[in-house]
């Protein structure tokens, strides 16, 4: 199979399986029996595991496996976890499978960016149109399992997320990974102390930390702050997707948009994007500015996202990759919104747009960091890989 269409594929299966667990776990676990309020506990739980697996997890297992091993291992195992779910009852047999799960199914997440990354790397795939895909897989996840949820019932989510699963792992057959025969890291835990003491990596993983952060609201309460604005749920999905076409749309455009533009340019870029879309929100309780504000995240996440991957395919030598993407998906992706999540809890209970104006506060720093990195950058010259 083609290169760019294997991995286009990949990202898609990957991101529709996204789309149905991300939104729609809760109330499944509503299904079992569970309390809203111990649904959360599980949900929060497996953000930390989560983060702990792609931080250490993911980097230790590339440092004894071949990345095309990992491909077909990683959604087998994450499979025969899900079963269990179907069997046990009980609070503490579901809280075991959740950790079972959170330990292997978000390692499917990093896997693909350090694939996509060495693809890239190699000039076999443009990164942005192939990671487009995994975004219209995240729309398509997300309306199916409405459609089908709202026919059968939530407890039907397990059974797609299975389908996808499944999918996953068979499209790991079709050839995407060929090549990968090598251990996709030399380096361990080592390597995670050298990403580290490198300081343009440094700031450049902080960067990230504060502007992917900054979803957090977006992520937990953007639903619930429009049902306040007495939007119709049915409205409220649309609205929703909006970003995500964005997204799509910067994705398709990204390498010959942003070739010549200066990582850390783009980094300013999506901070003064995060501020004006955060602010806004809270500055203008109004449904009209929340859809505008909607077309921003193709710069506040999309941009930030992309700028991240040309920094490791510029400066990230290959073996140094999955240590790379795992701190990325670990501390950017996961820990950082779990946590502010959580703080945005109680700041919600204040006001519903104050969230927001935290968000924007916390992304203020990033222009000042951009300025750091940018000098960083120039005072080690593109040829300096982290190695």
């Amino acid at each position: 199979m083609n290169k760019q269409i294997g991995m286009s594929l990949q990202y898609f299966i990957f991101f529709f399986t996204w789309g149905v667990f991300i939104p729609y776990w809760t109330a499944w676990l509503a299904t079992k029996g569970f309390s809203i309020e111990e649904a959360g506990l599980f949900v929060s739980l497996s953000l930390i595991v989560r983060s702990i697996a792609t931080l250490y997890v993911y980097p230790a297992l590339c440092q004894l496996f071949p990345l095309g091993t990992l491909a077909r291992w990683f959604p087998l195992l994450a499979v025969v976890i899900l079963l269990g779910f179907i069997p046990f009852e009980g609070f503490m047999p579901i809280l075991l499978v959740t950790v079972l799960f959170a330990l292997i199914y978000p390692l499917l997440l990093p896997m693909n960016e350090t694939i996509a990354n060495l693809l890239a790397k190699d000039k076999q795939i443009d990164y942005g149109r192939s990671r487009l895909w995994g975004s219209a897989g995240y729309i398509v996840g997300l309306y199916v399992t409405g459609v089908v949820t709202s026919k059968l019932g939530d407890a039907s989510t397990l059974y797609l997320l299975l389908l996808g699963l499944i999918a996953v792992f068979l499209h790991s057959y079709t050839g995407v990974t060929t090549g990968f025969t090598a251990k996709a890291s030399n380096t361990g835990r080592v390597s995670m102390l050298t990403l580290f003491k490198s300081r343009p990596f440094a700031l450049c993983l902080l960067i990230c930390i504060l502007l992917q952060g900054a979803h957090a609201a977006y992520n937990s309460y953007g639903v619930v702050y429009l049902q306040k604005l007495g939007i119709d749920n049915t409205y409220i999905g649309l609205i929703m997707i909006v970003a995500v076409v964005a997204e799509i749309v910067f994705f398709y455009v990204a390498n010959r948009v942003m070739t010549r533009v200066p990582i850390a340019t783009m980094f300013i870029i999506a901070t003064l994007s995060s501020i004006v879309r955060w602010g806004g929100i809270y500055l203008f309780p109004d449904a009209g500015v929340f859809i505008v504000s909607q077309v921003l995240h193709s710069m506040t996440f999309g941009l930030t996202h992309f700028a991240f991957m040309r920094f490791v395919n510029e400066r990230v030598s290959n073996e140094y990759i999955p240590s790379a993407q795992g701190a990325y998906a670990s501390l950017a992706m996961g820990l950082s919104t779990g946590l502010l999540t959580i703080l945005c809890g109680y700041v919600y209970t204040l006001s519903p747009q104050l969230p927001f104006l935290l968000m924007a506060g916390m992304t203020v720093p990033c222009l000042l960091l951009g300025y750091f990195l940018q000098a960083e950058m120039q005072r080690q010259p593109m040829t300096s890989t982290i190695k």
